[in-house]
């Protein structure tokens, strides 16, 4: 067996996510984990000059890597951590630390806290209150409440998908204060003002229901759509649309490219504008799992240009899950829309190739034909996790997505256009 660089690499990345999945259901102590890394680096120490165990016994290293990066993720409880205080009838001050979740009827703050009941702690607290009055993000707020522990309802594992996001503690029947505001940093403070500028120019120029998915489709804001209209699309098997993904990724990355051209912008300074935008976008919309996933593989395709190497798809797909679980590896098991998007990705590479051959025959009307393989495609690899996750599965997902999936890129454009004449 011939050990390529690719291989190797690959390898190497897929012992470390399988050591993350591994420990989302089963943990050692650190005292075993220790010591099964010691033991595997010397077993890779002795048998150095035989490459085939070397690699073997390296890629175990890091899937103990793995095992260890989510040991050290979970929380832990001392008097210094706001859930310390579950349970308990609280004052805390903290830092408003996300644009705030603005529902129907309701809003949602994810409060970064810095102290309770005047005793400095740290931690994240997600606060339920009304409408009104209005916070944004970097205000500093008094909040008196009732602290609870997330639980799960309706068989939802509800304190999972906040555990995701580092949240371990409710805060309800607030009492809230400003104390002041723009505490926070100022960049994000720009960034958010601009995503609120946005919202409102898209609301003062669309309809309702239309601003609402206009506003999800393209800044990953769904607080505003009604719970049928979510369910039509849960329905139909294009819930996808209304998420961003690839699609998003690929206009702002193809607009940049064509952008640097009329300028004359050498690759690497090119390579340098997508970097910095991608970033910018993925804090305007709040990091959702499957734009990440699509801006890590944009990104490093931009990155193959520059450096004029081959950009293996297989590759880059694992190497953004490797970094995702990286920075927060309990997003693996809790995060559905990160195993959601891989899965069509890796439905796309290696089934997407067969449907589009067995599909050649039929009559390519719109790009009906290519629409109708990737979503097959990517159904193929989605399916038993959908029924598993959320028990239920589309029949006419399908016929809906060739339908809808080749003039969704029309509407978006068109959409974009109409409000920039109307605002002038």
């Amino acid at each position: 067996m011939v050990w390529h660089k690719s291989k190797i690499f690959r390898l190497f990345l897929l012992f470390f996510i399988a050591g993350i999945g591994i420990a989302s259901f089963w943990q050692l102590d650190f005292f075993w984990l220790y010591g099964l890394f010691l033991g595997l680096l010397t077993l890779s120490i002795i048998f150095w000059f035989w490459p085939k165990w070397r690699w073997w016994f390296l890629a175990v290293i890091f899937l103990v890597a793995g095992m260890w990066r989510y040991q050290i993720s979970l929380p832990v409880t001392d008097e210094t951590k706001i859930w310390f205080y579950n349970g308990q009838r609280v004052n805390l001050q903290g830092l408003i630390a996300e644009p705030p979740d603005i529902r129907i009827n309701q809003v949602k703050l994810t409060v970064s806290v810095q102290s309770v009941n005047d005793r400095p702690v740290t931690g994240k607290v997600l606060v339920n209150t009304g409408l009104y009055p209005q916070y944004q993000y970097g205000d500093l707020v008094a909040i008196n409440c009732q602290l609870k522990a997330p639980e799960p309802f309706n068989d939802f594992a509800y304190d999972r998908y906040l555990a995701k996001s580092d949240i371990y503690s409710q805060c309800s029947q607030p009492r809230i204060r400003l104390i002041k505001s723009e505490q926070g940093h100022f960049w994000l403070a720009v960034i958010y003002r601009l995503k609120g500028r946005m919202q409102e120019i898209i609301n003062t120029n669309l309809p309702e229901p239309q601003a609402s998915l206009f506003a999800a489709i393209n800044f990953a804001v769904r607080g505003g759509i009604p719970p049928e209209i979510l369910e039509a699309f849960n329905r139909t098997g294009t819930s996808h649309l209304i998420a961003i993904s690839g699609l998003n990724i690929t206009l702002l990355v193809s607009l940049l490219s064509q952008l640097a051209l009329w300028f004359y912008l050498p690759r690497r300074q090119t390579f340098g504008l997508i970097t910095i935008f991608l970033l910018i976008f993925l804090i305007l919309i709040g990091f959702p799992a499957s734009a990440v996933r699509a801006a890590v593989m944009g990104w490093l395709f931009s990155l193959a240009l520059v450096a004029g190497r081959v950009n293996r798809s297989v590759n880059s797909l694992i190497f953004a899950a490797a970094l995702m679980i990286l920075a927060n590896p309990k997003i693996m098991r809790d995060d559905a829309g990160f195993q959601l998007s891989f899965l069509a990705v890796m439905g796309l590479i290696y089934f997407g190739p067969y449907f589009q051959k067995w599909l050649k025959k039929l009559p390519d009307i719109l790009g009906s034909r290519e629409a109708l393989g990737l979503t097959l495609s990517a159904q193929l690899t989605t399916l038993p996790l959908i029924i598993y996750s959320f028990g239920r599965v589309s029949l006419i997902a399908p016929i809906v997505n060739i339908l809808v999936v080749p003039v969704v890129l029309y509407l978006m454009i068109d959409l974009w256009l109409k409000n920039k004449i109307s605002t002038g």
